[in-house]
Parts: C-alpha cells; sequence; structure tokens
C-alpha cells in the first residue's frame, strides 16, 4: 500500500530529485534509511544507558565540537600532502 504526500523542498534537493527516473524508490530509500539510523542510534544509546553511561546535551555538544576540530585537522594535513 502507498500513499501520495506532496512536500516542499530547497531548490538543491529538487534539482538533485530532477536527475532521479524514480523519485518515490529515491525518497522511499531514503527516509528508511534516516529511520535505521535512527533506530540503532536509539538502540546505541540504549545500551551505553544500561551500562551507566550518562548522556547530557552539554556533553554530546562538546563532543561534536571535539570531532570536528579532529577533522579540520585531518583535512589541513590531507591539504598539506600529509598521511591521514
Amino acid at each position: 500500500m502507498s500513499r501520495r504526500v506532496t512536500v516542499n523542498v530547497p531548490d538543491e534537493v529538487a534539482e538533485r530529485l530532477e536527475r532521479e527516473p524514480n523519485v518515490s524508490q529515491y525518497v522511499t530509500t531514503a527516509i528508511r534509511d534516516r529511520m535505521r539510523h535512527e533506530e540503532r542510534l536509539a538502540a546505541t544509546r540504549r545500551l551505553l544507558a544500561d551500562a551507566g553511561y550518562q548522556f547530557t546535551s552539554e556533553g554530546v555538544d562538546r563532543m561534536r565540537t571535539r570531532l570536528a576540530e579532529h577533522e579540520a585537522r585531518r583535512a589541513a594535513g590531507r591539504s598539506r600532502g600529509q598521511a591521514a
């Protein structure tokens, strides 16, 4: 069973979708991938919480900052021709 849904998307997304021969299949696959990702994330958080780890928005923000800094250093190393 399927239902027709109308959505508004940004121009760059619409341009990408225009190149797809089957937009419904493309969007369905993308959304199912996202749903699986969210389910895995929730399961991982439950597993870590059961093991005693606590998540705070401040801690998550702190780790996102650290990861972004690490990625920036990696990218800078690649641009200078160094091994990542």
